[in-house]
């Protein structure tokens, strides 16, 4: 009886919690899009937080319509003069067509508005720069989830020891648009919001259909790292994985639900006893998708990064912080990579 009052208790405080933190926002947001994309991953997050949706724009009215009847005081609209013109209206989500993206956001910004842009915000290293001239001192959050993914969130105590990585990302053909820029841009600023920026990078591109990369690059702090990326393979059995070798473990990330590690057998000068003496592997399961757990933090959205992400914009906005961490500024080593990339692709 003791116990089960116990946890009655902590189900009221937990729920108590998160009642309180997302109902005392004091601004309101816009969203401009409606796409597959935003309806199966962003609308429902924001949601679950409670985010005060004053409007929701898109091309289409009816659309823009039927969407805003999925939040409470919230108008659909087929005019973005209507967000721009709107003082009430401080942050808003932008996941529209990718080449609609960088008209969008510069119009945004020069507005004063706090943005959160699906990627890619732009196509280019010269948009970007454009782009972080108007956004002074607002906030612009690119939306790339695996910096808020679960994965990464544990990866953080191995960055000081790792030595070196292996990364593949593998998909389907992407005849639509341009790999590196729309896809590839998910592995490659993982890697340098992993392990930082990168001081040398060599480039092997191959396929005039479908787009494959082997990519060596040396980070500033010396961590050596190859990726192989590729639209050559096929989209239901799509690959995302990164092993990491670091100086006690070897670890595996299976993005973006599993992530797993072997400790190093022990070695006695140079001999790896592991060849002498049999002895069992020790594997840590650091992170498995677990169906049995009905909790917000094992739920799919927030495994994968976009419950953080979105809660981390709002966050700054609301308080009015200009994030520096998460910011365009963040992309612009990432986007060095991929015009060299484009570039070796043109050249193939």
């Amino acid at each position: 009886m003791y116990t089960q009052r116990l946890i009655e208790r902590y189900k009221t405080a937990r729920k108590k919690k998160f009642l309180d933190k997302h109902s005392n926002y004091k601004h309101q947001y816009a969203f401009i899009g409606v796409g597959q994309h935003s309806i199966s991953n962003l609308y429902p997050v924001i949601q679950y937080l409670g985010i005060p949706l004053s409007k929701i724009c898109t091309l289409h009215i009816q659309n823009a319509q039927k969407m805003a009847g999925h939040f409470t005081g919230c108008v659909g609209t087929d005019n973005i003069g209507d967000i721009l013109q709107d003082s009430s209206i401080k942050g808003v989500f932008v996941s529209a067509s990718p080449t609609q993206h960088y008209g969008i956001v510069s119009r945004l910004l020069q507005a004063g508005k706090q943005v959160f842009v699906e990627k890619p915000p732009c196509f280019s290293l010269q948009e970007l720069t454009t782009l972080i001239g108007y956004q002074g001192t607002a906030n612009c959050q690119p939306g790339l989830q695996k910096r808020f993914s679960a994965i990464n969130n544990l990866l953080q105590p191995y960055r000081a020891k790792t030595k070196n990585y292996s990364y593949r990302y593998l998909t389907g053909p992407y005849p639509e648009g341009n790999p590196p820029v729309e896809l590839f841009i998910h592995p490659v600023d993982n890697l340098i919001h992993l392990f930082g920026p990168i001081a040398q990078s060599t480039i092997h591109s191959s396929g005039k259909d479908n787009a494959t990369f082997f990519v060596h690059v040396t980070h500033h702090c010396g961590i050596t790292g190859m990726l192989h990326l590729s639209t050559d393979h096929s989209w239901q059995s799509a690959i995302d994985e990164l092993q990491i070798n670091t100086t006690g473990d070897v670890l595996h990330a299976s993005y973006p639900f599993r992530l797993t590690g072997i400790e190093k057998p022990a070695r006695f000068l140079s001999l790896p006893l592991e060849k002498i003496f049999k002895s069992p592997v020790h594997q840590k399961v650091y992170l498995d998708n677990n169906g049995f757990s009905l909790t917000a933090a094992h739920n799919s959205l927030a495994l994968q990064g976009f419950l953080g992400e979105i809660e981390h914009f709002v966050s700054m906005t609301e308080q009015g912080i200009q994030d520096k961490q998460h910011n365009l500024q963040s992309l612009v080593d990432t986007y060095e990579l991929l015009e060299k990339m484009n570039a070796a692709g043109m050249r193939s």
